[in-house]
């Protein structure tokens, strides 16, 4: 295994559960020299992305908590969002959630609570949750290019039959293709119990970038509250998409200026 690499995999093993990592447990992962992880973890530490903890191992370092604030300050979706999701959960009273689809799972990047206290949501900024539960994560499973929803497949389709999606693909890609053609995707309980998940993609161009949701007690989810808030959703999704595009103009016309 390239060092790059494996280092890129041990940053990927942290984790709530393990947030201490020890060179012994690298060796057994990877199954590698003393020598290499050890190579590995110092150039991780030098780096700042590692810090090593005396008689207890290593932590992710300093340099991931500066990366997030550049996330946080740069990142053209948040940008793109902006105000937006804030006045989403005013006008509608749920939680909304911006989230990233980042490998099999999707990242929430952004979230704002509604006004119900006793609203729970699992998903929180920076959780990974799994792609095949929930309106937020499905609408994205939606709009994956065929052979990317391939692979998946191919490698996750044990997870996904057992998150509830059919054992067949040419009846996932009907299920999928259904919610691809509605535009949005809704579900109830799939994450958290008593609550209802609302769910639009969110695209800059033809790149797939996540969702964008808003979670609401089930109780409160009328027939017509359900076809407002779907409405609301879209016309966000819509003007933040059409940053994106305000984005992208703006690159391409400082490019053509730089142009000899």
């Amino acid at each position: 295994m390239p060092g790059t690499n494996r280092m890129l995999r041990i940053l990927g093993l942290f984790a709530l559960e393990r947030p201490v990592i020890t060179p012994e447990q690298l060796i057994d992962e990877f199954g590698v020299s003393r020598a290499s992880v050890y190579r590995d973890l110092g150039q991780l530490t030098r780096a700042g992305m590692l810090e090593r903890v005396a008689d207890r191992g290593y932590v992710l370092g300093p340099m991931v908590v500066e990366l997030d604030r550049q996330v946080r300050l740069a990142d053209p979706l948040l940008q793109a969002a902006q105000e937006l999701p804030a006045k989403l959960a005013d006008e509608t009273g749920g939680a909304v959630l911006l989230c990233r689809f980042h490998g099999s799972k999707v990242l929430c990047i952004h979230q704002v609570s509604g006004r119900n206290p006793a609203l729970s949501v699992s998903y929180q900024r920076g959780r990974a949750m799994p792609l095949y539960r929930g309106a937020t994560s499905k609408i994205i499973l939606a709009y994956l290019p065929p052979a990317q929803l391939e692979r998946l497949w191919a490698s996750e389709r044990q997870t996904a039959v057992a998150a509830g999606l059919p054992d067949d693909y040419a009846e996932l890609t009907r299920v999928l293709g259904a919610l691809r053609q509605s535009g949005h995707c809704v579900t109830a309980g799939e994450i958290d119990p008593d609550a209802v998940g609302l769910a639009v993609a969110l695209r800059d161009a033809e790149h797939l970038l996540g969702s964008l949701s808003v979670v609401l007690p089930a109780a409160t989810l009328t027939a017509a509250l359900r076809q407002w808030v779907l409405s609301r959703l879209q016309s966000v999704a819509g003007r933040i998409e059409g940053r994106l595009q305000d984005q992208r103009d703006k690159a391409r016309a400082i490019r053509k200026r730089e142009m000899p």
